[in-house]
C-alpha cells in the first residue's frame, strides 16, 4: 500500500491506529486483544476493518482467532512514530 494511503488512514481512523499500536509486534487472540483494548463490540468491528484494509492478518487455530500485523500495519506504526501520532 502506498504511504499516502497509510497516512490517510492515520488521519481518518485514529481508533484503527490505536488498535494497530496495541497489537504491535505481538500476536494476540481476538479475546485477549479486545480485553486489552477494553472495547468488545466496537473493537471487533475495528479489527474486521483492519483486516479488510490488509493491516491485520487473522488466522484460526482450533477455536481461537489470532491477529498479527501485516507489513502495511507495521508501516503505519513506523509512520505514526515519525509524525508523533
Amino acid at each position: 500500500m502506498r504511504d499516502a494511503n497509510l497516512i490517510k488512514i492515520m488521519i481518518e481512523e485514529r481508533a484503527l491506529v490505536k488498535l494497530i499500536k496495541t497489537i504491535g509486534e505481538k500476536e494476540y487472540s481476538t479475546r485477549d486483544l479486545l480485553k486489552k483494548l477494553g472495547a468488545y463490540g466496537y473493537g471487533h468491528k475495528l479489527l474486521l476493518k483492519a483486516e479488510e484494509r490488509k493491516l491485520v492478518e487473522r488466522s484460526n487455530v482450533k477455536n481461537k482467532t489470532f491477529n498479527k500485523l501485516t507489513k502495511d500495519g507495521k508501516k503505519i506504526i513506523r509512520l505514526a512514530k515519525e509524525i508523533g501520532v
